[in-house]
């Protein structure tokens, strides 16, 4: 008479979701990147138009007499750079870290990978 019966997966499933978690795992790093990437791209871009806009600005009230309106529009737009500035140095923080956990992630796949090649991640990191 058996007490207890205990079963387990097969080894060749348990590869199969180990595989389906680390592609899952690295699609959402990937997508996390993306975004990130975008939010970059568009940053870039106002960062450069609001420099653009200082300069002249700053030209302008140099050139021209005194505006207290000037100098208030020249500020915010100081406030405005520095803030661009800050937030894309976060999000290259941000994507240095994405990409060490991505580069993490085809790591373990490479080692978790059994001796007959089942487990692997899936994914191919575009350069």
């Amino acid at each position: 008479m058996a007490l207890f019966r205990f079963r387990t997966r097969s080894p060749e499933r348990d590869l199969q979701t180990d595989a389906g978690r680390l592609r899952r795992l690295g699609a959402v790093l990937d997508e996390l990147r993306s975004e990130m990437e975008g939010e970059q791209s568009g940053l870039r871009n106002r960062h450069d138009r609001v420099t653009a806009d200082a300069a002249f600005s700053q030209q302008a009230f140099e050139n021209e007499r005194p505006d207290i309106g000037m100098s208030s529009r020249i500020d915010e737009l100081t406030e405005a750079m520095l803030g661009c500035a800050n937030r894309l140095a976060a999000l290259e923080e941000q994507l240095a870290f994405i990409a060490e956990m991505r580069d993490r992630v085809d790591m373990f796949a490479q080692t978790a990978k059994r001796a007959d090649g089942s487990l692997q991640a899936g994914h191919t990191r575009p350069d």
